[in-house]
């Protein structure tokens, strides 16, 4: 699960002399101080503010980012403080200035899961963004898993969640059958493990995973236009699906198999 943060955009001089944007992330440091200079941050940014506070830009889908951390010198504090450092051409498309407010979600750190048994909101400013999110979107933030199947799922439902936000019903139903059949049904399933009373379980999942499936899928393997209503209603259950799973295997109900054991 991530950090949501709100921050100050700067515009100053950088360490090489030059001048660049800035993201402060002092009050995120405060809170995680292991957080270090040169690493790698990923972040979805989710809104922006002008410097009256005005709201430029809620975010539908999330930009998705990767910087690494740097270090600005603030003529204020007279020290230097962490932040991260926004290329111009990326300050120009996003319509960022001086002094404006950014909220961002940070989903990683120096290429590991940020957070992974919580959901943090840093800051007053990112408990007002966090109460804009969608039933979907905290949803998918929620999803922060060890599991690299279960990640590759939880991808695809990110993108199918986007191309909903781009009206692009067809592309998410696609994302969506990529999640719970290829992944999930065709990957994950074959490799579960389960003792007692639990050993019809895979079979049980499967059978759920052929339910959903059919939600999206109905009309062929290129179905025509459905219902919005009904794509979304999928994606919900394959979120609470895949956040059923990961459970399973935090509380060792079921174990997965070695690659390439899956069949044996």
């Amino acid at each position: 699960m991530p950090a949501v943060v709100s921050s100050t955009v700067r515009f100053g001089e950088d360490i090489g002399g030059g001048k660049s944007y800035f993201i402060y992330l002092d009050e995120l440091t405060r809170v995680f101080p292991h957080i270090e200079e040169g690493k790698m941050l990923r972040f979805y940014i989710s809104e922006l503010r002008n410097e009256n506070d005005k709201l430029i830009k809620r975010f539908k889908p999330f930009r998705e980012v990767e910087l690494k951390i740097g270090r600005y010198w603030n003529r204020y504090w007279n020290r230097y403080v962490p932040c991260l450092i926004i290329p111009r051409d990326m300050a120009s498309q996003l319509n960022i200035g001086d002094d404006y407010r950014i909220t961002i979600i940070i989903t990683a750190y120096d290429g590991k899961p940020f957070l992974p048994l919580e959901l943090k909101l840093v800051d007053r400013e990112s408990e007002r963004a966090f109460e804009h999110f969608s039933r979907i979107e905290a949803g998918l933030l929620s999803l922060s898993l060890e599991d690299p199947l279960l990640n590759e799922a939880v991808s695809y439902l990110w993108d199918a969640y986007a191309r909903l936000e781009e009206n692009d019903v067809e592309g998410a139903r696609t994302s969506i059958r990529n999640s719970l059949r290829d992944v999930i049904r065709d990957k994950f399933v074959p490799r579960i493990e389960v003792v007692g009373e639990a050993e019809e379980f895979p079979e049980r999942v499967k059978r759920l995973l052929s339910s959903l499936i059919e939600l999206v899928q109905y009309g062929g393997p290129h179905p025509g236009p459905a219902p919005r209503s009904t794509t979304e209603m999928a994606l919900s259950m394959g979120i609470e699906l895949v956040r059923y799973l990961a459970k399973m295997l935090e509380d060792r109900v079921i174990s997965l198999k070695k690659e390439g054991e899956a069949g044996s």
